[in-house]
């Protein structure tokens, strides 16, 4: 915990540095939120299909949603959102004659709700 969910366009498979981007969100969003960085875990998911505004076929997409614990500032999540976007910008290239458009949410789970379990 904290958990981030990236979908990404089919046709950034050989342009998102997925590894890379992970390392860095790892190293670097911790200090953002005060949590430690062992704590962070990233899944990826590719989108076969999407659909933007009237049909354009231009837009290579990353979505990312963070799930974070409550109790944090807006400003913090704010911050938050900011510092992954960047590191995506850097990570996740546009194919040939593409836009790309990357969009982060910030979701925060009820503490006194959350479990999770270790071996």
């Amino acid at each position: 915990m904290p958990f981030v969910h990236v979908e990404y366009s089919e046709r950034l498979r050989p342009t998102f540095d997925r590894q890379a981007f992970a390392r860095e969100v790892h190293a670097t969003a911790p200090t953002v939120i005060d949590a430690p960085s062992v704590g962070f875990k990233t899944r990826f998911r590719q989108i076969e299909e999407s659909c933007f505004g009237e049909g354009d076929d231009t837009v290579d997409a990353v979505f990312i949603e963070l799930s974070i614990l409550s109790g944090r500032t807006r400003e913090t999540r704010a911050k938050l959102a900011e510092t992954v976007r960047d590191i995506a910008v850097r990570h996740a290239k546009a194919s040939e004659g593409h836009q790309l458009q990357v969009m982060v949410e910030v979701r925060e789970m009820e503490r006194e709700s959350y479990r999770s379990h270790k071996d």
